[in-house]
This record gives structure tokens, sequence and C-alpha cells, in this order.
């Protein structure tokens, strides 16, 4: 459990809790504070009990498997909103506040001499009001240059989440060790996507590990092909499926890219009619080279290739990377990236109050997932080496 209170109740009644704790009973704010304030140091505990783990044989670093998961904040959806929604409503207010002025203009020349102008006057007082607080609102937003506000826990996000659609709050990563499932290295971020995730992730799982990091596999969502690169570049096996449309044309009955053959020592692309597609431009913003010829319209097979004059086809700036990352996600290492990696997230959440936190801002939830997660380390140690051996390799 996550619950404080449950916790204070427990060390007054569970024996093995009573145990435990040398009957010491804590109450309950007694353990947030500690929760709080601790949560650099129960981060180091996690990765003191991997370097124990891996001194037992429970960890290997053969292949480790990344994924991450939204984890409801303790902060209520509703106190969340975008720029656009302030926008709106701050529109909206200034409807409102016109029709309240009109009647009072409307009043003054007598055209409405029932109008109640004391509670007109109160309600365009109270307007105002909301007004302005939606500005201050709107102006941190522009200043801070963010699109979204939590106005009980600022650091809490909007984010996507499946089946949940939006939700409040974070993104939780974990490195997973495919031998027995340990979670090797794990992090709370403010992210909604896994896209910049990857290669600080597996940094700090090959730190966790002593060096002893060999294959990393994730899903298309950590598609990132500078940090692809450079992790293949220190020696890593990295599968990564690409998340990039294969069709620059989007349909289905066009030539894909893959019928394309890359020439690299003219650096041109040979179409299936076998003429040669030259580097046109840069993409800078999208990371991609850009390739193209003319007179694609006097083409027989123009058809099964592109409505347009020319016929366009895109080179990340680390094709290579991707290339490689791509063939090593065969689908038999996808489906042991998905048995190794999303139990957690599935046991976690079970543990941590259906995946909502109870503690308040990122650090203090933070805090919290490191405790769930080593309670998830020390249960599969458990499970695996049994009580007698676990106790024998801690004495």
């Amino acid at each position: 459990t996550s619950s404080t209170r449950r916790l204070e109740k427990e060390c007054h009644r569970n024996l093995e809790v009573l145990w435990l704790m040398k009957q010491l009973a804590p109450d309950f704010k007694t353990i947030a504070d500690f929760r709080k304030d601790n949560g650099d140091a129960v981060k180091k505990v996690c990765r003191q009990f991997i370097v124990f783990c891996k001194q037992a044989g429970l960890v290997s670093g053969q292949l480790v498997a990344i994924d991450g998961s939204k984890f409801k904040a303790a902060a209520s959806k509703d106190q969340a909103i975008t720029r656009k929604q302030l926008e709106k409503q701050l529109a909206r207010l200034d409807q409102k506040i016109d029709r309240y002025l009109a009647q009072l203009a409307a009043s003054e020349q007598g055209d409405d001499a029932d109008l109640n102008r004391d509670k007109v006057s109160e309600a365009l007082a109270y307007l105002e009001a909301h007004k302005a607080e939606l500005q201050d609102e709107l102006k941190t937003l522009v200043d801070e240059g963010k699109t979204q506000l939590c106005r009980t826990e600022p650091d809490a996000k909007l984010m996507k989440s499946g089946r949940e659609g939006m939700v409040v709050g974070y993104n939780a990563q974990n490195a997973v060790d495919e031998k027995h499932q340990l979670i090797v290295h794990h992090d709370l971020t403010q992210a909604g996507s896994d896209n910049q995730q990857l290669k600080p992730l597996a940094l700090e799982t090959h730190d966790a590990l002593e060096g002893g990091l060999e294959t990393i596999v994730a899903d298309a969502g950590y598609s990132n092909g500078q940090q692809i690169s450079e992790l293949q570049s220190s020696g890593y096996e990295v599968a990564v499926p690409s998340n990039r449309a294969v069709n620059n044309q989007g349909s289905g009955e066009y030539f894909q890219k893959c019928d394309f053959t890359y020439l690299p020592e003219e650096d041109a692309y040979r179409c299936p009619a076998g003429q040669l597609l030259h580097h046109k431009t840069i993409n800078n913003k999208k990371k991609m080279h850009l390739y193209a010829r003319s007179g694609c319209d006097q083409c027989p097979l123009q058809s099964k290739c592109t409505q347009a004059d020319r016929r366009w086809v895109t080179r990340h700036f680390d094709e290579e990377a991707l290339r490689k990352a791509t063939k090593a996600a065969t689908p038999e290492r996808m489906i042991r990236r998905m048995a190794t990696v999303e139990p957690t997230f599935a046991t976690l959440k079970r543990m941590l109050n259906k995946g909502r936190f109870t503690c308040w801002g990122l650090s203090s939830a933070s805090s919290e997932y490191s405790l769930g997660v080593l309670s998830y380390n020390l249960m599969r140690a458990i499970n695996v080496l049994g009580v007698k051996g676990m106790l024998a390799r801690l004495t």
C-alpha cells in the first residue's frame, strides 16, 4: 500500500511489520515526511539493490527492455488547462461582460427599468475578477513558454494515455533486465512522449549494471536517430523499430521507399524505373535529406509512384543507424520486450493506488515511485531465491 494512514495502522497490528520495525510505530505524518524528504536516498538504495542482484546472478544485462507508462498525479484532471482553453475561456468571459455592460447601458437610457443594477454590478465584479485570474495564468504560460498548466500541481502535465485518453500525471520509465524481470533503472519524467528517453535510460542502466549492458530493446516510440546512432557508436546493440512512414506519398498503392535503392557513392536514389533522384534540400527540423527528380509525369510508372510531377524520397540524417536498429528489432525480440517490461507497470500500478500517486509534485511522486520499484524488486528477488536464499546472501 502507498497510503501513509494504512501504513500507520499496520505498524500497530501486523506482526511482521512490528518485527521489522522493532515495534516502532511512527504516525502517518512521519511516514509521509520520510517519503517526501528521502527521495534521492531511496533511489540510491534501489541502485545498490541492483548491485546486490548482479552479484547474486539475478541480472545479466544481455537484454534490457525499456518502456514507459503514464501514472496519474494526485491532482484532479479538472485542475489542468491548456493555453488554448484559457484563450477560449477569456473570449467567453468578454462576451458575458459585454452583455452585462449592454444591459447597464440600456437601463441608464430607460430601456430596461426593471433591471436589478446591484445584481448586475455584482456579477460584473465577479466576472472581472475571474478574468484577471485567467489573464495572470495566461501571462505565466506565455512568459514561461509553456502550453499548459495544472493549478494545484504545477509539476504534473496533461498527457495522452492510451485508452484513458488525456490524463494529468507523469511518464514513468522502466529499464528491465530480461533474466528475471528486475527493474534495473527507473525514472519519472514530465515528458509526454518517449522520443528523448532512450539514451539517458540506456546510460543510467549501463551504470547500474556496472558496464554489463549489451542489448537495448524498445518500441517505436523511442525511435530517435541521433540517440540510436550515439548508442551504437558506444558499442551497444539497439533494437528499436522505426516509427516513420514507409511511403512518402501516403497511399499504399504507390511504390514504397524500400522500392528505391540508395547509391552512397552518388548520394542519390534509383527509382523502380531506373532513374536517379538527386539530393535537393535539407529539412533541419525533421532531420531529413530530400531527394527528387523532375519529369515524373512522363514516366510510364507514374501511376504507381506519385500523382505529382515529381516524386520525393526522404533520408534521415541517421538513416543507417535507424536501419540497423529496425533490422535488429525482430518480431521475436519485440515479443520478448513486451513480456519483459510491460508486466512491471501492471504490477506497480496495482501496488501504487491503481496507478495514481498520493504524493504531490514531481519530487515526492518520484520518491513514491522509487519505493514501489524497490518493493517490486524485493518481491522478485525473494520469488527467485526464496526467503532462505535471500537471507543467506544478505548475511
